[in-house]
């Protein structure tokens, strides 16, 4: 799996560096905060965090797509017999966004995303343990938001993704991710 990350990777810096060459296509770089939790599990919001890469292309004068490569931090905090964990989710995410522009600087985007899973931890203040064997090794979801492209490199988002994949690999309720995101994003031209 490691070989077939590392490939992808490879793909997506070839394909910036030629499409940037044609002005079709823009590179940037993004990062924000991760408000998070999982469906059908019992506990609070996990803060964390999110960044990567993105291609941006113009499709028309009002849509381009946003194909993304985000570490994403993911999970949720809950109480055990009294003491208090973090479920913490480390995610490889491949999000492919459309992006509608009603307006020039003002957008509205959805897209299906894949996550690959990178490692499941419990935390507490004490102490940390795996949980990879718990958890299945790829998510699907859906993602939707908004953004506002402040200058020509500068722009904020916010978005929602919505995992429509059970996580668990044990036979309990489906738990699903849920993920809301503000950032900010730059881009090269």
């Amino acid at each position: 799996m490691k070989k077939d990350v590392l490939a992808l990777t490879m793909f997506l810096i070839l394909g910036m560096s030629t499409q940037a060459q044609r002005k079709i296509m823009t590179v940037g770089i993004k990062g924000g905060l991760n408000i998070s939790d999982i469906a059908g599990f019992n506990g609070d919001n996990r803060l964390s965090g999110h960044v990567g890469v993105f291609l941006n292309g113009r499709l028309s004068s009002q849509w381009r797509i946003q194909p993304e490569l985000l570490y994403s931090g993911q999970g949720q905090q809950f109480i055990s017999l009294g003491d208090e964990y973090t479920l913490a989710l480390s995610y490889l995410q491949l999000p492919v966004m459309f992006q509608f522009h009603p307006i020039k600087k003002f957008y509205l985007e959805f897209g299906p995303q894949l996550g690959f899973l990178l490692a499941a931890n419990y935390k507490n203040d004490d102490d940390k343990w795996e949980g990879d064997q718990n958890f299945k090794k790829v998510d699907i979801g859906l993602g939707f938001g908004v953004g506002i492209q402040a200058t020509r490199s500068v722009g904020f988002y916010a978005r929602y993704n919505l995992g429509l994949a059970d996580i668990s690999k044990n036979n309990l309720p489906d738990y699903s991710n849920r993920v809301g995101q503000i950032g900010v994003a730059f881009s090269f031209k």
